[in-house]
């Protein structure tokens, strides 16, 4: 692979107080976390990676910002990588960049609350080969609210919420995340690491910052994962397709109950239709 990779000088490595003593041994933990003009949230996210309480190889891929991630990215992170052109790609290169025993993955507009990092170390002590972290969105406007709302009802879901953390050998042995994926790749990658062992869900959470949210960018994101669900149904078939697209809000009272509801109805509608034009246009396309 051709891709510049450096370390950050704030963070290298401690010269040996004498020749004999033994040099420091790595983290077993690496965090990834890939990037893209994420000057607005990235500081966040890296800083509450920090502040847990076990240490960790940071590492940032970013895909050539224009903004300032890299300057960021070398305030915290233990290496910066420039990668492209799509999350998997980056994620698979963040992985491979520095010795782990584990491995995981967070977004730059995503942060850990405390104690994460010490639970996903107990979670694979006890046995676990993969850990899922609950996430919960923040963001401001009624739609950041709605958003907040459908993620309630996927809570302990095991088809709908992917695993972000792996032993590092077996993630780097089914060859990490598929790359020609841009949507569905967690789900992908959650089912071909099943047979690894027991997925352990922690109690800590990862706050994900979605800002002002808009109903017309939530259903332009999801035309843009469309081909990578196509890819999905590809691979795992109509049956484990159905079961993440199986959405328990729409037999719940509580549609009928919270303010949000309407919205919800309104807001999937909208992204039904966008993602079923997008997977036409994309099974249209040569190589699809």
């Amino acid at each position: 692979m051709n891709y510049e990779s450096e370390s950050n000088a704030g963070v290298a490595d401690e010269v040996a107080s004498s020749s004999d003593e033994a040099p420091a041994q790595p983290p077993e933990l690496l965090v990834v976390v890939p990037t893209r003009n994420s000057g607005a949230t990235l500081e966040r996210c890296l800083a509450s990676i920090r502040e847990q309480s076990v240490p960790c190889t940071l590492v940032v891929v970013d895909n050539f910002s224009t903004d300032n991630t890299v300057e960021i990215a070398h305030r915290w992170a233990d290496v910066t990588v420039s990668a492209g052109p799509e999350r998997s790609r980056q994620r698979n290169i963040g992985a491979s960049s520095a010795p782990s025993t584990y491995v995981g993955f967070i977004d730059s507009d995503m942060e850990f609350t405390p104690g994460v990092l010490n639970e996903v170390l107990d979670a694979f002590a006890a046995g676990a080969a993969t850990v899922t972290v609950p996430e919960l969105t923040i963001g401001t406007g009624y739609w950041a609210n709605v958003s907040r709302f459908e993620r309630s009802f996927y809570q302990a879901d095991s088809d709908i919420e992917a695993p972000r953390f792996f032993v590092t050998s077996d993630f780097l042995a089914i060859g990490g995340f598929d790359e020609e994926m841009t949507g569905a790749e967690d789900w992908d990658l959650g089912i071909r690491t099943e047979s690894f062992g027991p997925r352990t869900r922690i109690t800590g959470t990862i706050l994900h910052d979605e800002g002002r949210v808009r109903i017309f960018e939530l259903a332009k994101k999801k035309a843009y994962y469309a081909p990578g669900v196509l890819l999905f149904i590809k691979k795992h078939g109509a049956g484990a397709t159905l079961k993440r697209a199986n959405r328990q809000w729409l037999l719940s009272p509580r549609m009928v109950t919270t303010p949000y509801g309407v919205g919800l109805l309104m807001m999937k509608g909208l992204q039904v239709v966008t993602m079923s034009w997008a997977i036409l246009k994309a099974r249209r396309t040569p190589g699809q």
